[in-house]
C-alpha cells in the first residue's frame, strides 16, 4: 500500500492526512464490517487533506456511500475539522460526545471574547492593546475548521455496531471535557485520539469556560483506559503501540514531576500563572501568542489540580491572580 494508508488490525486501516500546524500529521481510521465502513476522526480542512482522503479511499476500495458512520473523538480542528464535508461526501452519521458541542461554536468564533481577554489579563497574559492583535481560534484556523453539527450524542459506554462489529465508547475527560476512545472488544484494539499518545503528552488546560479540574478529570481518565483488556493501541499522533497501562502510567508520572516543579516555583514567592509558564516551558525568543496561551492554560490546570489538594492557593491582587504554596507537596516520587 502507498505510505499515506496501512492495514493496521483486521479490516482496520490508518490514514495519515497531512496538518499545517504541529503536530504535521494526523492519523484517522477506516473500520469494515462486511460492506460497512466506520471513519474514525476527520483531519483537517485542508485540499491536500481531502485528496489524501479520497485517494486511501480508492487504495481500499471503500466507496464513499459505504462509511455509514463518523466518530470523532472531539471536537479540535484536526479531529472533527472535516466532518461537514465527510458527511456530505459519504451521508454518514455523526456522532460526537455532547460536552464538546459548546466549544465548536467557540472555536469558529472570529471576535475576541471579552471574558477571554479579562481572564487572560488576570492570569498575566500580555495581550496588544488593539483588538486586531487579539488571538480568536477562528482567524487562527479559517477555513481549515468545517464542523456539522453531530446526529448522535456519545455517552460513556454507549456500543455502536458497525456492520457486525461492536465498538464501545469510553468517556475520557481531559485534554478536552467530552473526549471519547473508541475500544473494539472482540479485537481487543483501542482508539484513543488524543488520550493516549506514545511520545507526546496532550495539552490539558485550563480555560475561561471550564472546566475548573480538568487535569484531575485526566489523571482519573488515564487511570480508567487501563481497566480495558487492550492489545493494541491506534492513537491520533504517532505509531500504533501495545502496552496502554505502562504508557498511561507513565504520563501519569509526567505530570506529577510538573506538579511538584510548578510547586516549588511558588514555595517563595506568589506569581501569576503567566510567570509560572514562561519558567517551566522552554521557549525559544520567538513565542507565537498562541503557545504562551496554551502554556498558561496548562499551568493553570497544574495550580488548580494543587489548590484542590490543598498545598497552593489563590491570592487575588488588584486585576491579577497569583497562586502561592502554602504546603509542602511530593508528588514527584509517587504514584497514586
Amino acid at each position: 500500500m502507498d505510505g499515506k494508508v496501512r492495514q493496521v488490525g483486521p479490516d482496520i486501516y490508518q490514514i495519515y492526512l497531512p496538518l499545517p500546524t504541529r503536530p504535521s500529521i494526523v492519523n484517522v481510521y477506516l473500520v469494515r464490517s462486511g460492506d460497512e465502513w466506520a471513519l474514525i476522526d476527520t483531519g483537517m480542512q485542508s485540499e491536500e487533506s481531502i485528496a489524501t482522503f479520497k485517494a486511501a479511499l480508492q487504495e481500499v476500495n471503500c466507496p464513499p456511500s459505504a462509511i455509514r458512520t463518523l466518530l470523532c473523538t472531539h471536537h479540535h480542528p484536526d479531529h472533527f475539522g472535516t466532518s461537514r464535508t465527510y458527511k456530505d461526501l459519504t451521508g454518514a452519521e455523526v456522532y460526537l460526545h455532547p460536552l464538546e458541542l459548546p466549544r465548536i461554536e467557540r472555536m469558529q468564533s472570529t471576535a475576541p471574547s471579552p471574558e477571554a481577554l479579562a481572564f487572560f489579563r488576570t492570569h498575566g497574559v500580555p495581550m496588544p492593546e488593539s483588538p486586531d492583535g487579539h488571538p480568536t481560534p477562528g482567524r487562527y484556523f479559517g477555513t481549515l475548521y468545517a464542523p456539522t453539527a453531530p446526529d448522535h450524542l456519545l455517552q460513556d459506554g454507549d456500543t455502536i455496531r458497525i456492520g457486525t462489529r461492536e465498538c464501545v465508547v469510553i468517556w475520557t475527560p481531559g485534554h478536552t471535557p467530552g473526549h471519547c476512545c473508541f475500544y473494539f472488544p472482540q479485537d481487543k484494539i483501542v482508539i484513543v485520539g488524543d488520550h493516549l499518545l506514545p511520545k507526546i503528552t496532550p495539552h490539558v488546560g485550563v480555560y475561561y469556560m471550564g472546566p475548573e479540574n480538568p487535569l484531575l478529570d485526566f489523571i482519573r481518565s488515564q487511570q480508567k483506559i487501563q481497566q480495558f483488556d487492550v492489545e493494541l493501541v491506534l492513537p491520533a499522533h504517532g505509531a500504533i503501540f501495545k502496552d496502554h497501562r505502562y504508557r498511561a502510567q507513565q504520563i501519569i508520572q509526567h505530570h506529577y514531576y510538573r506538579l511538584q516543579e510548578i510547586h516549588d516555583t511558588i514555595k517563595n514567592r506568589a506569581k501569576t500563572a503567566y510567570e509560572i509558564a514562561m519558567e517551566i516551558f522552554d521557549f525559544g525568543s520567538d513565542r507565537p501568542i498562541f503557545h504562551m496561551l496554551a502554556a498558561t492554560f496548562e499551568t493553570l490546570a497544574h495550580l488548580h489540580f494543587l489548590m484542590h489538594e490543598g498545598t497552593v492557593e489563590k491570592i487575588e491582587e488588584k486585576e491579577r491572580i497569583k497562586f502561592i504554596a502554602t504546603r509542602p507537596a511530593s508528588y514527584a516520587l509517587h504514584h497514586r
